[in-house]
């Protein structure tokens, strides 16, 4: 009967790096001062070797940490914007550490591992990956070292079922019937190009729902990294037709603010002119002027079932998802005509 393989060491670095241990703990705790060349050797062999440093001594005694980390997705923008749109995001860790605190765990909020040197400084039982882009390099990383990982929403490539996600499709179509119920008939969408399955899910089923009722798509990308101001250049061209839109969807966070602002300048009014509904609900589109329609996409729903289905891969369970949270449609002023 073949042995189970022992778990790597530091003492396994070491030799493979022709290092002394302490040289190997300095590099991966950032301790010291290493010669680059050394460091990098160091870092080859903790690859090469598969060791993953566990730090605490909860870990020597059980084998985990105790500590799940979150990781949010990494923008190019300034801290100032970030926080603008961050809404979802911040929701996603209060619930994310509320919910680790109750199963008597830690949080850990990272940024995503894109090599085995940020691996070695990650020391956890498992991680949660918030919006995972298409071929998502962190989950490369993670997978190839055999760390547990779910998601928030799902790599599209992705098919082993550890993932939470809301019924993006569904929604979609709540969103469209609704407003072709308040009277719309020219309804836009406002989205992005951007490898997410959100962004994926929405556009195809705009592009059914448009289909299915005789109705001609009219379709504006975005820059997600600066979503109002590339959202109001959008609208003000989806103005300018011939038949313009009656009604605008507008998915990611902050558009709708940039659609308002557009239809605003175009000297013309919402709901009265134009309907308009967002595909993430928050504070700024509940206190607008006015209140916009919009998705609620449950962050602390999502949170709590990411943790529940992460504790459960990391205790060896086998695929107990995708886990799919329901929506909720918060109608509200700019939808609605008296």
């Amino acid at each position: 009967m073949a042995t189970k393989r022992a778990r790597p060491t530091i003492r396994d670095v070491a030799i493979q790096a022709g290092v002394s241990m302490t040289t190997v703990s300095d590099v991966v705790n950032s301790k010291g001062r290493v010669d680059p060349a050394t460091r990098e050797r160091v870092l080859t062999a903790v690859s090469q070797v598969g060791w993953r440093p566990r730090r605490s001594a909860r870990a020597l005694r059980s084998g985990r940490t105790g500590v799940f980390a979150m990781c949010l997705p990494v923008g190019h923008v300034g801290v100032g914007e970030w926080l603008v749109n961050a809404e979802y995001d911040m929701a996603l860790v209060a619930a994310c550490a509320a919910a680790t605190v109750d199963s008597d765990r830690q949080l850990l909020v990272a940024p995503r591992p894109t090599d085995v040197r940020d691996l070695a400084r990650l020391d956890v039982d498992g991680v949660i990956i918030a919006d995972p882009r298409e071929g998502d390099q962190a989950l490369t990383v993670l997978n190839n070292a055999g760390v547990p990982a779910v998601t928030i929403d799902r790599d599209i490539q992705r098919t082993d079922g550890w993932w939470v996600e809301t019924d993006n499709a569904g929604s979609t179509v709540q969103v469209l019937d609704h407003l072709a119920a308040q009277g719309a008939e020219r309804i836009a969408l406002v989205t992005a190009d951007a490898p997410w399955a959100w962004f994926e899910d929405t556009s195809a089923a705009y592009a059914r729902w448009c289909a299915e009722h005789g109705v001609k798509s009219q379709v504006r990308l975005i820059d997600v990294e600066r979503p109002r101001a590339t959202a109001a250049a959008g609208v003000r061209s989806l103005l300018r037709l011939k038949n313009p839109p009656d009604a605008i969807f507008a998915i990611p966070y902050g558009t709708p603010l940039g659609a308002l602002d557009a239809i605003v300048e175009s000297g013309r009014s919402v709901p009265g002119d134009i309907l308009l509904a967002g595909g993430m609900d928050g504070q700024i589109l509940q206190g607008s002027s006015p209140a916009i329609t919009a998705v609620d996409l449950r962050p602390v729903e999502m949170a709590r079932a990411a943790v529940d289905l992460l504790a459960r891969r990391v205790s060896g369970e086998k695929a107990a998802g995708p886990v799919v949270i329901e929506t909720a449609l918060r109608v509200r002023e700019s939808t609605t005509r008296r």
